[in-house]
């Protein structure tokens, strides 16, 4: 008690609000860098969700702290503990929701990449694919496969009316999932030229050029990502159709 008795209100303000965008930094590197990286992020809308969640997070507990801080206060570690509890609750529950709703798998499905989120796949579809719990999910970044449809025609038709009636499409269904390799000749074909997206980004013709420059030297088109709140694209490699990364350009 003697230690906090010799801290003054404003110190304790700067060194919580420092903690706190410690945290907040180390946070949002996992979000951006392993759950959510390079165009996902944008794509899946969890920016603003992360920055509102970090941002009143990061401001409320200091102000919090500024507020209840009073050295001459017999409860004063029993009030500052409850701060710290309350403010790591939020932010533990706030991550933890980014993280269910993490994308899992980038899904070629016929002409489109389509984003499919942990929570998109049910307990059903988990357990047809031989996965225990959705802890058995991709954890670091999303794995890049190929859906086929079985060839069952009886099967076939189920995932096809299903699609249309309930909107599980073959994407939410990873027993259906294949090597990305195996649909190479098939990627290779729905490929769009990069010099299409100048014409439907016209307003963003800086970043097409940008990218166009630093893939000079390799041959690169795009296939489109759906994702739930913005269309971006995945840029591929024109010889070996490998998946080199997302950008935040409309497909």
């Amino acid at each position: 008690m003697f230690a906090l008795r010799s801290i003054k209100r404003s110190q304790a303000f700067s060194w919580h609000l420092l903690v706190s965008l410690s945290v907040a930094s180390v946070l949002a590197s996992v979000v951006f860098f392993v759950w959510y990286p390079q165009a996902l992020a944008y794509a899946s809308g969890v920016g603003e969700i992360f920055l509102l969640l970090v941002g009143v997070d990061v401001v409320l507990g200091p102000i919090i702290m500024l507020i209840v801080f009073n050295p001459e206060k017999k409860e004063l570690k029993r009030d500052l503990s409850i701060v710290v509890m309350v403010q790591m609750a939020a932010l533990f529950y706030g991550m933890y929701a980014v993280f269910l709703a993490r994308p899992v798998y980038l899904v070629f499905n016929a002409d489109r990449f389509d984003v499919v989120y942990a929570s998109d796949i049910t307990e059903d579809n988990l357990i047809a694919a031989g996965i225990e719990s959705r802890w058995g999910l991709p954890m670091l970044g999303p794995d890049i496969v190929a859906a086929k449809l079985p060839s069952d025609p009886i099967l076939a038709q189920k995932i096809m009316f299903d699609a249309i009636t309930t909107g599980e499409d073959i994407q939410y269904k990873p027993q259906h999932y294949i090597p990305y390799s195996e649909l190479e000749s098939v990627i290779k074909y729905q490929m769009q030229s990069i010099e299409k997206l100048k014409e439907i980004n016209l307003d963003h013709l800086g970043d097409v050029e940008a990218l166009m420059a630093e893939y000079q030297s390799r041959g690169i088109a795009y296939i489109p990502v759906i994702a739930r709140a913005h269309n971006v694209i995945g840029l591929v490699d024109k010889e070996s159709a490998e998946m080199l990364e997302t950008r935040r350009l409309r497909p």
